[in-house]
Formats: structure tokens, C-alpha cells, sequence
């Protein structure tokens, strides 16, 4: 059952991801999923709980954003935009 937040802390987290590419910058999916995985929480040293993701959902939540497109094997290119 989903809580409240849903994916919330994703989308900051996928933002994040996003300001630091270029525009038009490729990348594997694998680097975005390394990054939400050791994103440390704010105020403290440890792993945010709520912005874990695999290779599965990742993909559903890049295409939800608007900013990324798939080029196929895993590579994606960033379009640039901002979440709303």
C-alpha cells in the first residue's frame, strides 16, 4: 500500500540528478539509479529512505518528468526542463 509521499522524494531526487547534466548529456540509467541510492538525507550522514529506486521503476518515473529521453540499452539523453 503506498504511502502519502508516493514518489515524492524521487522526483527532488531525479531533479538533483538532472541539474547536474548538460543539455543534451547521455547517460546510463545505471548512473541514475547510483545516484538515488547513496543520496544522503539532509542534516545527516545517512542514505534518504524514501528516494531508493531499481531498474525497474526508474524508467516510469524519468518518462513522467518530461526531461529525459530513452535512446534505448539503458541509455537516456536529458532534454532539459524543470519539474513542476
Amino acid at each position: 500500500m503506498a504511502g502519502h509521499n508516493k514518489n515524492t522524494y524521487r522526483m527532488i531526487a531525479i531533479q538533483q540528478f538532472a541539474d547536474n547534466l548538460k543539455l543534451g548529456e547521455q547517460f546510463h540509467i545505471r548512473q541514475c539509479i547510483d545516484f538515488l541510492n547513496t543520496r544522503k538525507a539532509v542534516g545527516t550522514n545517512r542514505p534518504h529512505k524514501q528516494s531508493q529506486t531499481d531498474s525497474n521503476q526508474l524508467p516510469m518515473l524519468l518518462r513522467n518528468t518530461g526531461m529525459f529521453t530513452c535512446l534505448g540499452s539503458g541509455q537516456w539523453r536529458f532534454d532539459g526542463g524543470r519539474l513542476q
